[in-house]
C-alpha cells in the first residue's frame, strides 16, 4: 500500500500516544497562561467561552467529515475498489473546503453580534474573529484525515495532531507573553490565534504526506479491480446523508458546552457575581477543571477513531461476530480507563490544583464533583464509534440532545439559585442520561445480552482497591507531613501501581485480551509474574 495500514490495535496504540502527547503539551501551555497574573481564571473564561462556539460551528461545519470519510472509504477498500474510495476523498475535500470558507466568513464578521447579544460577554469577539480562519484548514484537515483513516493508516493524522498541538502550545505562550500588560480579553484572543497558525501547519503537513504519496496511490488506482463509476452528485447526496447524523452528535456536544456559556454567565450574575466575578468562577470550569477532565476523554478516544473503520469492514465482509468482539473489549479497556482516573482525580483534586494551578488553586471542589462525568463520557465515546460503525448515525446525537435538554432546564432553574456548583453537576447528569441509553440501544441492536460483570464490576473492583491504596495514604501522609508535590507525584504512581497488580490479579483482562494488546506476548509474562504477587 502507498498508505500504510495499521491492524486495529496498532491503530488504537498510535492515536492514544499521539493524544498523551497532544495532552501534555496542552496542559503544559494552559497552566503557563493560567499561571499569569494577568491572565489567570479570567482569561480563561474569554478563552473557553470563545472556543464553546468555535467548536459548535466546527462541529456544524467539520465534525462528522472525518468518521463520514473513514467509513466510506473503508468499506470501497473492503470491496477492493481503491478508485471509488479516491474519488470519496476527492469529491469531499472539494465540497467540505467551499462549507468550510462560507463559515469562517460567518464567524468572523459575525463575531460582534454573537459576542454582545447572544454570549452577552462583550470581550469574547476577538477570541472568535481570532479563530475563524482556523476552521477552513480544520475541515481540509479533516478530510484527509478520514481518508488516511478509511485506510487503516492512523500513523499521519496521529502524527499531525500532535505537531499541531506542539506549535498550539507554543505560539500561544509567544503571543500572550507579547501581549502582557493588555487586558485579559485581548490576551484571550492571542493565545487563540494560535491555533489558526497550528491548525494551518497540520494541514499543509498532512498534504506534503499525501502528495508525496500520491503517484503511488494512482499506480494503484489504476490497478484495481474494475467497479462503476459512481456520479459526483451520488457521492455529494451520500456524503451529506452521512455527515448530517454523525455530525449531529458532534453539534449536541458543543451545543451543550454553548448552553453552558450562556446559561451559566447569565445564572452567575443573577445569583449576585458583577461580569469579571463571573468570568472568573466560570475560568475554574473551563480553564481548569474541563482540562483536568478531557486527558481520559483524549486517551480513550482512540476506540472511538479505530472502531468506525474497523466495524464498518466486518459488518461489510458479513462478519457480524468480530465486531461484537473488538466492541465488547473496547468497552472493557474504557471502563479500565474511565474509573480509575476517576478515583484519581477525586482523591488528589486539591493536591493536583495546587501542583499544577499554584498562583490561581481554586477550584477543587468542581473539580471532585464534576470529575464523575469521565466514566460516562469515556464509555459514551466507545459506544458512539460503535454505533457509527454499525450505520446507526443518529443515535448518539439523539441520546445527547436528551441529555442537553435536562441540563439546560436543571442550569437555567438552580444557577441562579445555587451558583457555579450546579454546572459541575448538571456536566455529570447529561453525560450518565447519554451513555446509558446509548448502551442499552447498542445491545438492543446487536441482540447481545453485555456481560456486566466483565465490563464493569471487575474493573469497578479493582478502582476500589486502588482507592483505598490513596486513602491509606492520605492518612500516613498526615504523620509524615511530605511537600505536596512529592506526595501528589508519589501517590500517583503508588496508585498505578496497585491498580495495574489488581487488574492482573483479578483477571480484569483475560490472556486472550491480553495478547490482542500491542506487545501482547510481552505483557502476558509480566501479568503472570503479578498474578504471584
Amino acid at each position: 500500500m502507498a498508505i500504510k495500514k495499521q491492524s486495529f490495535m496498532n491503530g488504537v496504540l498510535v492515536i492514544m500516544v499521539s493524544q498523551i502527547l497532544i495532552k501534555v503539551f496542552g496542559f503544559i501551555y494552559r497552566i503557563v497562561l493560567t499561571n499569569f497574573p494577568q491572565f489567570a481564571d479570567e482569561g480563561n473564561s474569554y478563552y473557553g467561552s470563545g472556543y464553546q462556539v468555535y467548536t459548535l460551528i466546527l462541529a456544524i461545519a467539520t465534525m462528522g467529515i472525518p468518521n463520514t470519510i473513514s467509513k466510506l472509504v473503508s468499506e470501497k477498500m473492503a470491496l477492493g475498489d481503491k478508485r471509488g474510495a479516491h474519488k470519496i476523498f476527492r469529491t469531499a475535500m472539494a465540497l467540505f473546503t467551499i462549507i468550510a470558507i462560507g463559515f469562517a466568513v460567518t464567524l468572523f464578521f459575525g463575531a460582534d453580534f454573537i459576542a454582545t447579544k447572544i454570549l452577552v460577554n462583550p470581550g469574547v469577539q476577538y477570541t472568535l474573529m481570532a479563530l475563524a480562519p482556523a476552521i477552513i484548514f480544520v475541515a481540509m484537515s479533516a478530510v484527509l484525515r478520514g481518508y488516511f483513516v478509511g485506510m487503516q493508516n492512523m500513523m499521519e493524522y496521529s502524527k499531525a495532531q500532535v505537531i499541531e498541538q506542539i506549535v498550539n502550545s507554543v505560539f500561544s505562550i509567544i503571543f500572550v507573553v507579547m501581549l502582557l500588560g493588555s487586558t485579559p480579553e485581548i490576551m484571550a484572543a492571542g493565545s487563540t490565534l494560535a491555533t489558526t497558525v497550528a491548525a494551518s501547519t497540520a494541514f499543509f503537513y498532512m498534504l506534503t504526506y499525501y502528495n508525496k504519496n500520491k503517484k503511488e496511490i494512482w499506480e494503484e488506482i489504476k490497478n484495481s479491480e474494475k467497479f462503476a463509476e459512481t456520479p459526483t452528485k451520488k457521492i455529494i447526496k451520500k456524503l451529506i446523508s452521512y455527515v448530517i447524523p454523525i455530525s449531529f452528535g458532534s453539534v449536541v456536544v458543543a451545543l451543550s458546552g454553548v448552553i453552558d456559556v450562556v446559561t451559566v454567565m447569565s445564572g452567575l450574575q443573577e445569583f449576585g457575581y458583577d461580569l469579571q466575578m463571573a468570568n472568573e468562577k466560570f475560568g475554574i470550569l473551563l480553564g481548569k477543571v474541563d482540562i483536568l477532565n478531557a486527558v481520559p476523554l483524549s486517551i480513550n478516544v482512540a476506540f472511538s477513531v479505530a472502531l468506525v473503520p474497523f466495524i464498518s469492514s466486518a459488518m461489510a465482509k458479513g462478519q457480524k461476530d468480530e465486531a461484537v468482539k473488538k466492541i465488547n473489549f473496547s468497552l472493557k479497556v474504557s471502563s479500565l480507563i474511565a474509573l480509575p482516573c476517576t478515583a484519581g482525580l477525586f482523591m488528589l483534586a486539591g493536591n493536583i490544583f495546587a501542583l499544577i494551578f499554584p498562583n490561581a488553586p481554586e477550584g477543587a471542589l468542581l473539580l471532585q464533583i464534576q470529575c464523575f462525568m469521565i466514566v460516562f463520557a469515556v464509555i459514551a465515546q466507545t459506544l458512539y464509534g460503535s454505533l457509527q460503525g454499525l450505520g446507526k448515525l443518529f443515535v448518539p446525537g439523539t441520546c445527547l440532545v436528551i441529555g442537553a435538554v435536562v441540563k439546560y432546564i436543571l442550569n437555567v432553574v438552580l444557577v441562579p439559585k445555587y451558583g457555579e456548583i450546579i454546572p459541575a453537576i448538571t456536566t455529570v447528569i447529561y453525560n450518565a442520561i447519554a451513555c446509558t441509553l446509548s448502551f442499552i440501544i447498542l445491545f438492543r441492536y446487536l441482540k447481545e445480552k453485555p456481560n456486566i460483570y466483565k465490563l464493569f464490576v471487575k474493573p469497578l473492583i479493582c478502582t476500589l482497591i486502588m482507592t483505598f491504596a490513596l486513602f491509606l495514604m492520605s492518612k500516613l501522609n498526615v504523620y509524615i507531613g511530605l511537600p505536596n508535590t512529592i506526595y501528589t507525584i508519589s501517590a500517583i504512581i503508588i496508585a498505578i501501581i496497585v491498580y495495574v497488580i489488581a487488574v492482573f490479579r483479578l483477571g480484569a483482562l483475560d490472556e486472550n485480551e491480553v495478547l490482542q494488546l500491542p506487545y501482547g506476548n510481552k505483557i502476558c509474562k509480566i501479568a503472570k509474574k503479578l498474578k504471584k504477587i
